[in-house]
């Protein structure tokens, strides 16, 4: 509270840890980004799960409810959609990722 006027300040929280096997050990942690939630072409996870599958790629035009990933979670898939139509701007998760609640997997851009 400043001078009687609640003030909310949003932090992003990257401290959750993933062990990747990427590297030849096979235990190299990877942080991941969280989804921004003030940011409507934020596309994140709504729970932990695996990426089954990638159906886009980055500077791909998607239109607005086009499936974009598919997440297994507790023995189902879960599709996550695009919230919008736009570009994929940046892609962050790959097929085989393990991921988080709220786990930021792709951003879309538009101009709109």
């Amino acid at each position: 509270e400043v001078n009687g006027e609640n003030w909310f300040i949003r932090t992003p929280d990257i401290v959750t840890t993933e062990y990747s096997s990427d590297t030849s050990s096979g235990t190299s942690p990877k942080r991941r980004e969280k989804k921004d939630p003030t940011n409507k072409g934020s596309i994140g996870t709504s729970m932990p799960g695996q990426i089954v599958a990638v159906n886009v790629e980055e500077y791909d035009e998607v239109k607005e409810g086009q499936t974009l990933f598919k997440l297994s979670a507790m023995k189902m898939e879960t599709e996550i959609k695009a919230p919008m139509s736009g570009t994929i701007t940046r892609l962050l998760a790959v097929q085989g990722d393990s991921v988080e609640s709220d786990d930021l997997l792709a951003e879309i851009y538009s101009d709109d």
